[in-house]
């Protein structure tokens, strides 16, 4: 049995005094500093739009809001909406609300997808535009050239290398060779050739396509070879020029 009468009150109210000052100091440490340090209470942000920054730029952004910036993966860009180097998707989501400190992860453009040139030498010409085709290149030019190596109508020579990496979007141009020059230089006959395939004859007979003209010619195909300058089978110089008269679409009445 407790003896209330021989109970010190005085220690026992300094006793609950100093407890309750105890336990306000240990409620005001742990609610003022080590809860918001563990949980950085009171510090949330709202995560800012990287995209289409480049990767310092968000980093320096994210540092100056107390948060870290991770690369999570490089990407190329089959869009090629973000040049090299610009952040093109996020974690978290633009304008989600987190605590400062936390990790953002962003991946990062490695530009337009590049591709290896194929080797088209020694391939036909048919051959050598569908390649280009099928890839998803730009043919820009054909030209047409003697070649001393090279057989006739087989690609002698290509503006970019083979196995030069490149953008889809780069255009290409290839020589395609009519094998080798002639040893006499004979005038063909282009007559009622369409001028493409005239040009592609006199190259490959040794000499070069001199002025066009063109002309009215209802009853016939546009671009249809009705003149040329120098008459068929005449003998003539490596490179001599061959004028052509060629038809036209006629007017459209107004």
């Amino acid at each position: 049995m407790i003896d209330w009468q021989q109970v010190d009150w005085n220690k026992v109210a300094k006793v609950v005094i100093i407890s309750f000052i105890i336990l306000l100091a240990f409620y005001f440490l742990m609610d003022k500093i080590i809860m918001p340090i563990y949980t950085r209470h009171g510090q949330a942000i709202q995560v800012p739009d990287l995209t289409n920054l480049f990767y310092e730029d968000a980093r320096d952004q994210l540092k100056r809001l107390d948060s870290q910036i991770i690369e999570d993966a490089k990407k190329f860009d089959p869009s090629n909406t973000f040049p090299i180097g610009t952040i093109m998707a996020q974690n978290p989501r633009p304008g989600t609300t987190v605590k400062k400190g936390r990790r953002i992860y962003v991946v990062v453009s490695k530009g337009e997808p590049l591709i290896e040139m194929p080797d088209l030498l020694g391939r036909s010409e048919r051959n050598a535009i569908f390649m280009i085709n099928n890839l998803g290149l730009e043919l820009k030019n054909i030209i047409y050239e003697h070649s001393e190596f090279y057989h006739e109508g087989v690609v002698s020579g290509q503006s970019v290398p083979a196995g030069s990496e490149i953008k889809l979007t780069t255009s290409i141009d290839v020589v395609v060779s009519l094998g080798r020059l002639p040893d006499q230089f004979i005038v063909p006959n282009v007559v009622g050739r369409s001028l493409n395939e005239a040009q592609k004859i006199i190259r490959q007979a040794g000499l070069t396509v001199g002025q066009v003209t063109y002309r009215d010619e209802s009853d016939l195909l546009p671009e249809t070879v009705v003149q040329q300058s120098i008459e068929a089978d005449q003998q003539v110089n490596r490179g001599d020029a061959l004028d052509l008269v060629v038809t036209k679409l006629p007017d459209k009445e107004n």
